[in-house]
């Protein structure tokens, strides 16, 4: 009989992301030293592995970002009949079925982790309306974590939980050392052009990530022969963008669509952009960091704990689309200011965004919890 304590993870994703990424990175680390379950949708790439991995009996299906009563309450009875010790949500529809699953399982410790607040966007009732919701659920919530100081003290701002309920820490990547090829044996392998300056973005297509921007910004490059704009991932506005680029005849785009290989063509690439409307703690920026890409980025929440304008590449505001197009200009002219923030990308993921940190971190927040 395992004396081990029982973790379950929820989500309501387990498709392309980072917070699903996170989710996995948690299973993995966390095998040896915990009972795992989970309690997600079952997608590619994340669910369809954790499936296999956990198993049947171990592995709880939810349906995909949508709450539904017959779930929860099935939910409820796999918590109580595995006798799990710990609930671990992420993001807010998970959050949703946690923490209403603690009403009727109150010995659980429930620890919820944002993923980002996410309300900028949301109507002025709407938003109202959500964080009335979430202070009521904060108090079924035995400890948030925040995966960035700028999310917790907007969460703070809103009175969302005490100070002390809540720790950040950051989201991480794993160190890749696999990585044995030069540039431009990569861009050979990959079919990416020999002498082109390449602009990557590594998102799901969706509103969030405001890959329009993207789009516009790319079409005042056109003239440009030597700049190509590369964007890879999925999602479910993936069909529109394709007919816009299409409509719009916008050559210097390429779409690869989910790969698995990402730290490739990070490699491969010249500068990082990020156009997101709001994020917590990108893990695309992380990895570009990590691949020692100078980036430029929309200066929103996480973004601007990757970033630091000037030192290891360049902010904008949302509305500010040329000075999105002028900083990248900027590196596209400038060898030197390239490699100058590509060393300091380094230095900055060595510094914040070590996976061990993160791990350590929260298995502290565990241990406070049994």
């Amino acid at each position: 009989m395992s004396l081990k304590k029982k973790i379950l993870y929820i989500s309501l994703r387990s498709g392309f992301g980072g917070a699903t990424m996170h989710v996995d990175q948690l299973i993995r680390s966390f095998s040896n030293d915990y009972d795992i379950y989970c309690a997600a949708p079952v997608e590619e790439p994340y669910g369809v592995k954790l499936l296999d991995e956990l198993g049947r009996e171990k592995y709880f299906v939810l349906p995909y970002r949508s709450f539904s009563i017959r779930y929860w309450i099935r939910l409820i009875f796999f918590i109580k009949r595995n006798k799990i010790d710990i609930l671990h949500a992420h993001g807010k529809g998970a959050g949703i079925y946690a923490r209403l699953a603690k009403l009727f399982t109150p010995k659980v410790c429930l620890i919820y982790t944002f993923h980002g607040l996410h309300i900028s966007h949301y109507s002025k009732l709407m938003k109202r309306f959500y964080i009335l919701l979430e202070r009521i659920l904060g108090k079924f919530t035995n400890q948030f974590i925040n995966v960035s100081d700028g999310e917790k003290q907007d969460c703070l701002e809103n009175k969302l939980f005490k100070e002390s309920k809540s720790t950040v820490i950051h989201n991480a990547v794993e160190r890749n050392t696999e990585l044995k090829l030069t540039r431009e044996e990569l861009r050979h392998k990959l079919d990416l052009p020999a002498n082109k300056f390449i602009v990557i973005s590594v998102v799901r297509f969706n509103l969030q990530k405001n890959v329009w921007e993207i789009l516009e910004i790319a079409k005042k490059f056109t003239s440009n022969q030597n700049i190509l704009f590369l964007i890879i991932g999925d999602g479910e506005e993936k069909e529109l963008i394709e007919k816009k680029i299409n409509e719009d005849e916008i050559k210097n785009i390429r779409l690869t669509g989910y790969k698995k290989n990402v730290y490739e063509y990070l490699h491969s690439s010249d500068i990082f952009l990020s156009t997101s409307l709001w994020e917590g703690l990108p893990y695309s920026l992380i990895e570009a960091v990590q691949a020692g890409l100078p980036v430029v980025a929309s200066n929103v929440t996480g973004n601007n704990e990757v970033v630091t304008n000037n030192f290891n590449g360049y902010l904008f505001d949302l509305n500010d689309r040329k000075k999105a197009i002028e900083s990248i200009l900027e590196l596209f002219s400038s060898p030197v200011k390239r490699e100058l923030f590509g060393r300091n990308s380094k230095k900055v993921f060595d510094g914040k965004f070590q996976l061990e940190s993160m791990l350590s971190k929260t298995k502290k927040v565990y241990s406070r919890c049994c």
